[in-house]
């Protein structure tokens, strides 16, 4: 296999050893993850979010990130389209229109409910893949860098790495656990989903206790080390080597630049043009068409 195919393991997950998104600044990236996570917001139209779901894939294709990871989302997706739907099922939106799919004893299948559940489904599909686009494409330090270089306090940096690796302990805690059970004959692919829930929040008592001395340990060894959560030290600015190491490029300042353009562009299309709208959908036309004839 390619040495850039390869993924490594760092504390918020696995990502590529090498990658063509590294060669961006980031800032350039974080810029793109904040603009791929608010764009589904305002586009309602199914099928522009289904195009923004590919131009994800190729970009994690692109970026050599393992795909076939992925799959552990697909239950989630799952669960989460079936919720969805049976909420809009049950408790109908815009029932005037009398447009009726199907029945199932004293309850209606209304197209326009039907159609925003997909609306609604896609949207959380769409910020999913972002989110996990830009965690499977930066480092722990990119994402520090790039709140640094947006002039964030160091304090918020800071505490945001701190996040970052208390959920990567969180995750390697959970893993011990699980594997600790197995190892003692506990399989829990015979129990019920209820049996699951049960057993699953029986994992939040060992997780919190390890969590909460981890927590202080890491407060014993930032004390022992004079660590001071500020960005001056002795009264003067603190040196960032990392920001100093990564600086932005013409490219970057291109790329970011294009990238809020676009964003702009897009806001301004579904406030002002309402381009993006579900009825002006050619999916909700299409179909409200073939099916009512209308």
């Amino acid at each position: 296999m390619e040495q850039t195919r390869k993924m490594q393991r760092t504390i918020i997950g696995y990502i590529p050893a090498e990658s063509p998104m590294y060669a961006l600044h980031p800032v350039a990236r974080l810029i793109l993850f904040l603009a791929t996570g608010l764009l589904p917001l305002f586009i309602e139209a199914p099928e522009y979010n289904v195009l923004f779901i590919i131009i994800i894939f190729f970009m994690l294709k692109y970026s050599h990130v393992n795909l076939s990871r992925l799959k552990i989302f697909l239950p989630m997706m799952i669960t989460v389209g079936i919720i969805i739907n049976l909420t809009y099922f049950f408790f109908p939106i815009n029932t005037e229109e009398g447009l009726i799919i199907f029945s199932i004893g004293r309850f209606n299948a209304h197209f326009h409910s039907f159609m925003w559940a997909m609306s609604i489904y896609i949207r959380i599909i769409a910020l999913l893949l972002a989110s996990i686009f830009y965690f499977s494409t930066n480092r722990e330090r990119d994402i520090l860098v790039g709140f640094r270089t947006l002039g964030f306090p160091f304090i918020v940096s800071y505490f945001f790495g701190l996040i970052l690796r208390s959920a990567g302990i969180f995750l390697e805690d959970y893993a011990i656990i699980r594997e600790a059970e197995q190892a003692r004959g506990l399989d829990v692919r015979n129990l019920s989903f209820g049996g699951k829930v049960k057993h699953f929040s029986m994992y939040l008592v060992p997780l919190f206790t390890l969590s909460i001395r981890k927590c202080e340990d890491i407060s014993i060894g930032l004390f022992s080390k004079g660590t001071e959560l500020s960005g001056k030290v002795d009264g003067k600015k603190r040196p960032d080597y990392l920001k100093h190491k990564m600086k932005l490029q013409r490219t970057d300042k291109w790329i970011i630049a294009t990238i809020i353009a676009a964003s702009l562009a897009v806001v301004y299309f579904d406030l002002v043009v309402d381009s993006f709208s579900l009825e002006n959908a050619w999916l909700y036309r299409t179909l409200r068409h073939t099916w009512f004839n209308l």
